[in-house]
């Protein structure tokens, strides 16, 4: 680095880049006040000084708002870094003082944290001490800049384009654990499953029906409308749009429609029978399970623990659902 620009990025304080963030996270001026308890010319004031001291400009300014600018998106990538590392270095003080053990902080899409954390961490369990875990739920646009800036340690999601195509994967490593199948769910007393087919479904009668699905673009979603385009239908429109798989699957259970789902989200609700899953004659191809974190990790026996559990559970006999895509289960088959 040349030694001027090093020196002015080295006066820089760490309340600084914290501005940056903050402002970058909320897009606004008198939101970023807000959340740093400064009046917005403050805000307005050492965005300013940070951008003349640096010699470049961080946000476009408009009338919604501000948005990073491409230096700005590399400084405010490279700040996140920086106080992620001091704050796990207070962690990693704190924690050695009292004498804690270091946290393992998970993150995950909703539908896996619930379908699948909890079983997996019950098999860390088994093999050994569990260690604190810190889980953190959300889209993976937002887990992904976390695991990048250090502020969760492992991440287990799915592994596709429209998921993991944005990561940025310099220093990561990507180890798949299982694949997951997205299947055509409805409530037992749905016209849809009360049918006696003697043939499987097809789309083009499935888009006929009611639907409740996730918002674009969600990878249930976009898997359903490549899907259609791959038989020159048209996309669902659908009667009920909710992001969280849970709230889906209730809608479901209720009669508000069908819905595509991951088939390890469905597997209790379809062994109790609150849900059946109809026999369609084509599903989407099922999508890589895959735990992902970074090379170079203080942490590495607990994150090989985390992943060989992962890999256990979800390629053990007694994990396995039932093989709805091939339509060998004769209790939901020809609904």
């Amino acid at each position: 680095m040349h030694d001027s620009t090093y020196r002015m990025i080295a006066s820089l304080r760490m309340r600084q880049f914290e501005l940056l963030t903050v402002l970058a996270d909320l897009g606004s001026m008198r939101a970023a006040g807000e959340k740093l308890c400064v009046s917005t010319a403050a805000v307005s004031k050492g965005l300013g000084e940070i951008e003349t001291l640096l010699g470049v400009t961080i946000f476009e300014r408009h009338g919604r708002g501000v948005s990073l600018t491409h230096d700005g998106n590399i400084l405010v990538h490279r700040s996140r870094l920086l106080l992620s590392e001091v704050a796990n270095l207070a962690d990693d003080l704190r924690d050695r003082k009292l004498s804690h053990e270091p946290v393992l902080r998970i993150g995950a899409p909703p539908f896996i944290a619930w379908s699948l954390l909890p079983d997996i961490l019950r098999v860390m369990a088994q093999h050994g001490t569990l260690a604190p875990i810190q889980i953190v739920e959300g889209r993976l646009d937002d887990t992904q800049r976390k695991l990048e800036s250090g502020e969760i340690d492992v991440l287990i999601t799915m592994n596709t384009a429209s998921e993991l195509g944005s990561l940025c994967q310099d220093g990561l490593l990507i180890r798949p654990v299982c694949h997951e199948q997205w299947i055509v769910v409805c409530a037992p007393d749905h016209p849809a499953a009360l049918q006696r087919r003697s043939d499987d479904w097809t789309w083009q009668d499935l888009r006929r029906e009611s639907w409740v699905l996730p918002p674009r673009p969600t990878q249930a979603r976009l898997m359903l409308e490549q899907l259609l385009l791959n038989q020159n239908l048209p996309p669902i429109a659908p009667v009920i749009e909710s992001m969280n798989a849970i709230t889906n699957l209730k809608l479901v259970q209720q009669r508000h429609g069908l819905s595509l789902l991951a088939q390890r989200t469905v597997k209790e609700s379809l062994s109790k029978g609150t849900l059946v899953a109809l026999s369609v004659k084509e599903l989407p191809d099922s999508i890589p399970i895959v735990v992902v974190h970074r090379t170079q990790f203080h942490q590495t026996d607990i994150i090989e623990r985390f992943h060989d559990a992962a890999h256990a559970l979800l390629h053990a006999p007694s994990s396995s659902s039932i093989d709805i895509a091939s339509g060998n289960n004769e209790a939901i088959k020809k609904f």
